[in-house]
């Protein structure tokens, strides 16, 4: 039992449990402090069964698999990627603070808030979860903390490492398809229907939102910093409604409702042996292939 069950479960008996909100997470500077966080995202998760452990559990893995690279001397400048691995992280966890904590800490952005507020929703599946939180720390998130690690002169310094970052990342593909096929039938049959072409087009759709990240922190390094926030906003709106569309595709795309209702009819939807099972590969991402 974790401190947060033990704590739900003190709850005097007759009284209506009220999940306790996430804790604040602290500041992180280091890839180990990243995935100690993240952990704490999961046991809370866990503990009140809410479908933000999803996220919590890919992005564990993810981490460690950086953290791995890093030893591995992948990296042309280790340091400096710890740094951005830590500041990437924060903007995810800063959001988790704002929406649990708003009179303490700064309100997320929309995409993430999105993100968050559909974790309540028993429709969507695992999948839609997941690239809800691809969507916000990628499209949103990976261009600023790049900008903010290498400031305007150093940007370009740091462009082969963060390429580097996509062998990591498409290293991790196979594996994390492999754990949802497990939870999802329906979603297992379709990937099968596209025998090993997922993987590559999953590699394809990383490397892509990646090459947007990196053009947008390219936009924040030319500009002046006080220009920064109405750009980050415009930005913002974008990946919110982007969002929007992942968990509420418009009526033109009825078909693909159908096809995610039918996925949610045979897809495990017991939440905490779901997160468990994603957690259960986190922390041992699959060997590093480098292209």
């Amino acid at each position: 039992m974790n401190r947060f069950e033990s704590r739900r479960r003190a709850t005097p008996s007759g009284a209506a449990a009220t999940p306790p909100p996430l804790p604040p997470i602290p500041t992180v500077t280091t890839i180990d402090e990243v995935v100690e966080a993240i952990e704490s995202i999961i046991d809370w998760s866990i503990s009140v069964s809410s479908r933000l452990g999803y996220f919590a559990a890919l992005y564990k893995r993810i981490t460690i698999a950086i953290g791995a690279a890093v030893s591995q001397g992948m990296f042309e400048d280790a340091p400096r990627m710890q740094r951005f691995d830590a500041i990437f992280a924060s903007r995810y966890f800063d959001a988790l603070n704002g929406y649990f904590h708003p009179t303490h800490f700064a309100k997320p952005a929309r995409c993430w808030r999105v993100a968050f507020d559909a974790a309540d929703r028993p429709e969507p599946i695992i999948l839609q979860h997941l690239l809800a939180g691809v969507n916000a720390h990628i499209d949103l998130d990976l261009g600023i903390a790049a900008e903010a690690v290498a400031p305007p002169a150093n940007l370009g310094a740091l462009h082969n490492d963060f390429n580097t970052v996509n062998d990591v990342l498409i290293s991790q593909v196979s594996g994390v398809v492999d754990e949802i096929d497990e939870l999802s039938p329906v979603l297992a049959d379709l990937y099968h229907a596209l025998t090993s072409n997922e993987i590559f087009l999953i590699g394809e759709a990383v490397k892509t939102l990646r090459d947007n990240a990196w053009t947008f922190a390219t936009i924040l390094a030319l500009e002046p910093g006080i220009a920064h926030p109405a750009t980050i906003w415009a930005l913002d709106q974008k990946v919110s409604a982007q969002a929007e569309l992942i968990y509420d595709p418009p009526g033109l795309m009825g078909l693909l409702k159908e096809i995610v209702a039918s996925i949610a009819a045979r897809e495990s939807r017991d939440v905490v042996t779901n997160i468990r099972k994603l957690n259960e590969i986190a922390a041992t991402p699959a060997p590093i292939k480098t292209t």
